[in-house]
């Protein structure tokens, strides 16, 4: 391990970097920045697997707005790459959940530690990545469209 430095998933860079906006990319190194950046022996991998992380903080350490850093962190959990848990540990998905706690403890979720060559497989991927169900149908479409071109069934084809 390299002194003075964080460990970033692999699959960040390699399969969730070209969908993450400015805020989200910001919000996400700052959570794996304040557990995965952060030596705690009885965490995974001898790191923290969670860390409170107010606000202020957010906005301090992003230089992004408050709304930014909530639309940013919704969009996150949406597409599981981050977790937000309450003070008992119960999962937070919904930004109702979230509202008004006075601790919210993030983490970066499973689907960062996958293997890279694992995540589009099963279509994993193609659901996490898409954040609305437009998305997913559009994306679905042309999959449908870019099959039928490859088969090319025509008149000819079904008489031989």
């Amino acid at each position: 391990m390299v002194q003075n430095t964080t460990p970033v998933p692999n699959a960040l860079f390699d399969v969730y970097l070209k969908d993450l906006k400015s805020a989200e990319l910001k919000v996400l190194l700052v959570i794996i920045r304040q557990t995965l950046g952060w030596a705690d022996r009885q965490g995974v991998l001898g790191r923290k697997e969670r860390d409170w992380i107010s606000s202020g903080q957010l906005q301090a350490k992003t230089g992004s707005s408050r709304r930014a850093i909530s639309s940013a962190t919704e969009i996150l959990v949406k597409k599981e790459l981050i977790e937000v848990l309450g003070d008992s540990g119960n999962p937070l998905n919904d930004p109702i959940q979230r509202k008004g706690k006075l601790r919210l403890y993030y983490r970066p979720s499973h689907a960062l530690f996958l293997p890279v060559d694992k995540i589009g497989e099963n279509d994993v991927y193609t659901l996490v990545s898409r954040s609305t169900d437009a998305e997913i149908a559009e994306d679905l479409c042309k999959k449908r469209a870019a099959l039928a071109q490859k088969m090319r069934i025509t008149k000819e084809t079904l008489q031989n």
